[in-house]
């Protein structure tokens, strides 16, 4: 690889506070992503039916509205800082380079790619990779157009119409492949199928799931990502302690309104089955609700950096950063554990909700450790020092010895 001046943030740069922020939502998206690898995505209402157990309802309960649709927010926030604090740091130094960001941000779709071929069909890093090509564009802006992007791709009415303009124009059939396999094909496929027949039908999953990941993890993800380059812009990360006083009474008196409409909208307006779907009332209802989301997320991260300031619980919370340091690894190995479990054991669909939960729990606490273990030694995880060179395109030093 050619030689270059431009060198990656050193470890004493670092903002604590983002690594704890990572860990935690690599937790998160954990919890979430098992009960997608323990139960397809066809098939997950079936599933779901089938617990009956009090725990089990108390525990899909404290998933959707604890879990579900709130880490990938957190994820999608800290990502879009991260290309802003970067993006700042190079400018700073005189040292940015379109072309550094070019490999930085098509490898990381790569990467995505790869692993929906090879791991799991439930990848996020490609969208973005994709998407950090357009916050290159858009990180140029103040943080006033910044503001007004979010909010503008956020309340945006016709993600639905322009996917099916899509589809229709590219005749793509991106359902019909995985809806043909039933229950029991699926289970054998999953359970005893060749590595060659997982590719197809992994391939087939993500088709299927297309319009869930275009039209409501996309939108929302750009969001929360141009929001972060807001933020950073705005000087949050040099002013954390002034943000948690002065955000406190909105984040709360937001919070409070918010999930009393989310019950209100998820218990009484959608079984009573009087909205119709793609109306603008239902945007309209649809728009508050991942609003309520929102809330939820920056709240949790209020409460992680309030700990992290506290003595008694900063030894809670701040062993996380060990596996936010290493997000990019640990995602990915949460995939591979996933497979491992679901698939070479022959265990896929054999877990129940509490048993998905324990599984996260017990792999993600080992996570923290062999993270904490490994950065010990090593100035980055495997998987971020293997982006990094090509990011730098360079060979750079892994060791702390070196």
């Amino acid at each position: 690889m050619a030689t270059n001046k431009k060198m990656p943030t050193i470890i004493t740069s670092r903002i604590i506070d983002l690594d704890v922020f990572r860990g935690f939502a690599v937790f998160g998206i954990f919890m979430v992503n098992i009960l997608v690898m323990n139960a397809a995505f066809t098939f997950r209402g079936e599933w779901e039916a089938e617990q009956t157990a009090w725990w089990s309802e108390v525990s899909f309960f404290i998933l959707e509205t604890f879990f579900y649709s709130k880490f990938f927010v957190i994820f999608s926030l800290l990502f879009g800082m991260g290309v802003a604090l970067q993006i700042q740091r190079a400018k700073e130094k005189g040292k940015f380079s379109n072309l550094f960001f070019l490999r930085r941000f098509g490898s990381l779709f790569l990467f995505g790619v790869l692993h929906i071929l090879f791991i799991w069909s439930g990848d996020i890093l490609h969208l973005y990779g994709a998407y950090g090509f357009l916050l290159l564009l858009a990180f140029r802006c103040s943080a006033k157009v910044l503001m007004w992007l979010a909010i503008l791709v956020f309340i945006f009415p016709f993600y639905e119409e322009v996917f099916n303009w899509f589809i229709s124009f590219s005749n793509l059939d991106y359902q019909s492949p995985l809806a043909e396999i039933n229950k029991e094909k699926m289970i054998q496929l999953k359970q005893e199928g060749s590595y060659l027949n997982g590719i197809k039908l992994r391939i087939k999953e993500y088709l299927f799931a297309m319009e869930f990941f275009y039209t409501g993890i996309g939108p929302v993800a750009l969001t929360m990502m141009l929001l972060g380059g807001y933020l950073v812009k705005k000087g949050l990360l040099s002013a954390i302690d002034i943000w948690l006083k002065r955000s406190q009474p909105f984040l709360i008196i937001s919070l409070v309104v918010l999930l009393t409409y989310r019950f209100f909208l998820l218990y009484y307006i959608v079984p009573s089955g009087v909205v119709e779907h793609g109306s603008i009332i239902s945007f309209v209802l649809m728009s508050i609700y991942y609003l309520s989301d929102i809330s939820l997320s920056l709240m949790y991260l209020w409460l992680i950096a309030f700990f992290l300031r506290r003595n008694t619980f900063s030894k809670l919370v701040s062993p996380l950063q060990y596996a936010g340091r290493m997000a990019f690894t640990n995602y990915i190995l949460q995939s591979v554990i996933g497979y491992v479990i679901m698939r070479s054991f022959g265990l896929y669909h054999m877990f129940s909700v509490v048993d998905c939960i324990l599984i996260v729990v017990i792999t993600f606490s080992l996570q923290v450790i062999l993270s904490k273990i490994w950065l010990t030694y090593y100035k980055f995880g495997p998987l971020e020092w293997m982006w990094r060179c090509i990011s730098y395109w360079k060979v750079l030093p892994i060791s702390k010895s070196v």
